[in-house]
């Protein structure tokens, strides 16, 4: 039978029109995001050809109403990915995470005022992703696209066709190589949502995260020696892992007893049990910088970042997230941000946090003061729910306050940071009949340094309430805004030392306290100069990757003569063994990411983009570029080769540990 053109002409059509929809929204979204400096995304060429064939056979394959109906559909459905995207990732730095859906309602009431400031700023941007849809329109009305409908032989050509161009899509990857964050890599096994986007594009990462959702793997551990080698002095419980794995008929548990067999844990050493017997206050900053700690403007913190535990070489594993950073510095495991393998159930535990809440947790701090016979508080000046929060810290030990759980709502927003330490720590320091005040631990999570930063009670309040104290700094307006939000923390801690000091436990707590992740707002550019408004807080061009993770730790104790200087690389994974070590509890630090500080050991500060820093080597993953360290000329053969791998086998056994409830396995 004869082909005639107007059986296809509807398929070219709409081939066309998606492939150029495609194409140009993908460049306008990383023109708003990521920018070309990374290289062009060529492997989104070439699936946008298949993608665009699949949305075009649909439509040719409709009839005439239909058609008009499923060719705007997609076309909708490709503006709203897009801008969803692009808001997101002006709002938190990173791209969205398809399972991130699920918080959808309770980040909304949340930070919906910051979100529909964002969408303005983001205007332009979303203009340009509905051009497409309108000139869809046009066409139409112009004849375009109302060819006949394609006959069925067609559709099964197209169909052959469709299949050709993508697996020849997904065979062309490897001609970039194999490695580490290649393309190949991160499309069949270690799927990162910002990396895949630099090579793919965002509609072709949504369907790999879907993918992931579904039937995604944590990946296997890679054993590097044969046995652990541990001693009496271990920090470490006994576990006879190898008997384990003998006896274990699930091989993905069996290759877990294995890797831990062959896993020394870290020594103790001279700060063991230093503060032991002490109470812990651990304060998680909302968006903090250590840039802003000042003699003068925040001499609390600045005391404290001073006089304690002086952190030379500190960076935040997680950078964009306030979930996956609490959960980084609360379990010292690294968060998943995919959730694979969970399936439908990801939209429950829609992050690493919420789906901790069913595992046993031994190790966290908080079941750690319990077990010791300590009382523990979580307070967070936010509301209970969010993030799931009364879930997963009630199941860390804690005694969970918030809005809705015993802390009484301030009507401001954000909410202020000092009025939380007024309404809890009086009923934390009440001292008994005879004078004393019980042990306790408590953990802070602060709200008031939450964007947006702008003077305006509306948006606003506690930039409002501080502007009196920044007006005549040497900065732009933004920035003094953020500057103002963060003064309410300063307020707060020496409200706390006052209130401390009056209980007579000062002396023998210990304060700890760092952020959730860096102010991803801030990396705009400042009006006043070319500097992005970090950068104009330090006062100097900051590295646009390492930095934005080099953060700060406060560790201090009244009791300290004086201040220790602590120059190993370290990140939030560490805190927890860390400060375990500091108070003398019993852990297994095989079981954990990070590592003692103070350990004889491997230092290697974990980004969550899986670059890493070590006292010889700087590793950005996302460029794959290694930069030897001051005073390092070469590196010994086979040392970035194994770190690299500890790295990957950090990420792999945390996601396993999560996944498989792998505390509770061992106990039980």
């Amino acid at each position: 039978m004869r082909i005639k053109f107007s059986d296809f002409s509807s398929l070219i059509f709409y081939f066309c029109y998606f492939f150029f929809d495609i194409v140009i929204s993908e460049v306008i979204v990383r023109a708003y995001t990521i920018g070309f400096s990374v290289g062009f995304p060529w492997f989104m060429l070439l699936f946008a050809i298949s993608l665009a064939l699949f949305f075009g056979g649909i439509c040719a394959a409709a009839g005439s109403k239909a058609r008009t109906a499923v060719s705007f559909i997609f076309s909708a459905f490709i503006a709203i990915v897009m801008a969803v995207q692009l808001v997101y990732h002006g709002f938190c730095g990173s791209f969205m995470q398809v399972a991130q859906l699920a918080m959808g309602g309770d980040a909304m009431t949340a930070f919906g005022g910051a979100m529909w400031l964002e969408i303005v700023k983001s205007l332009g941007g979303i203009v340009l992703l509905l051009l497409p849809i309108l000139a869809l329109g046009i066409l139409r009305l112009r004849g375009f696209g109302k060819g006949e409908k394609t006959p069925i032989r067609l559709v099964l050509c197209e169909v052959v066709l469709f299949f050709l161009l993508h697996f020849g899509a997904v065979l062309c990857l490897g001609l970039g190589g194999k490695g580490l964050f290649t393309a190949y890599n991160v499309y069949h096994d270690t799927f990162i949502l910002d990396k895949s986007v630099r090579h793919f594009g965002v509609l072709t990462s949504l369907r790999l995260d879907v993918r992931n959702l579904f039937f995604g793997s944590s990946g296997d551990l890679v054993i590097v020696g044969s046995d652990g080698k541990n001693s009496a002095d271990s920090n470490i419980i006994d576990i006879d892992f190898a008997a384990l794995a003998d006896e274990e008929e699930d091989e993905d548990l069996a290759s877990m007893h294995r890797y831990f067999a062959a896993t020394s844990g870290t020594n103790k050493n001279e700060y063991t049990g230093y503060f032991e017997g002490y109470n812990l206050i651990v304060v998680c900053v909302e968006s903090f910088s250590q840039h802003l700690i000042d003699e003068e403007l925040t001499p609390t913190l600045y005391k404290m970042a001073t006089k304690g535990f002086v952190f030379t070489d500190y960076y935040n594993t997680v950078c964009d997230n306030t979930s996956n950073g609490e959960y980084a510095l609360l379990t010292g495991l690294i968060p998943d941000t995919t959730l694979l393998g969970e399936g439908w159930k990801t939209f429950y535990y829609y992050n690493s946090l919420t789906k901790s809440a069913d595992n046993f947790m031994p190790f966290v701090l908080g079941n750690q003061y319990v077990t010791d016979g300590a009382n523990a508080y979580a307070v967070h000046n936010h509301t209970a729910s969010y993030y799931g929060r009364n879930k997963t810290h009630p199941n860390m030990g804690y005694q969970f306050i918030a809005f809705g759980q015993g802390l009484q709502k301030v009507d401001t927003y954000p909410t202020s940071d000092l009025s939380m330490m007024e309404q809890v720590l009086p009923t934390l320091l009440e001292a008994d009949e005879d004078g004393n005040v019980d042990r306790f631990h408590a953990y802070f999570l602060t709200f008031s340094g939450h964007m947006p930063y702008v003077f305006n009670e509306e948006h606003n309040d506690m930039t409002v309430k501080n502007e009196k104290y920044v007006k005549d700094l040497p900065y732009s307006n933004r920035l003094k805004a953020y500057i103002a939000c963060q003064l309410e923390v300063e307020f707060a801690m020496e409200y706390m030392l006052k209130e401390l000091e009056a209980a007579g436990v000062l002396d023998n707590t210990l304060i700890v306290l760092t952020n959730d992740h860096y102010p991803y707002p801030l990396d705009s550019v400042s009006k006043t100069d070319d500097l992005p408004l970090l950068s104009e807080l330090a006062g100097y061009q900051l590295d646009k990757h390492f930095d934005k993770y080099r953060s700060g730790l406060i560790m201090w104790s009244a009791s300290m003569e004086s201040p220790v200087v602590v120059d190993v690389p370290c990140c939030s994974l560490d805190v927890l063994p860390t400060v375990s070590n500091l108070l003398g509890f019993t852990y297994d630090s095989r079981l954990l990411a990070g590592k003692d500080v103070f350990a004889n050991c491997e230092h290697i500060a974990v980004l969550a983009d899986r670059s890493f820093v070590t006292d010889k080597v700087m590793f950005n993953a996302s460029s794959e570029e290694v930069i030897l360290r001051e005073g390092v000329s070469e590196l010994a053969e086979g040392y970035f080769e194994s770190i690299q791998t500890d790295v990957q086998n950090r990420f792999t056994m945390s996601n396993k540990i999560l996944y498989n409830d792998y505390y509770r396995v061992i106990y039980e």
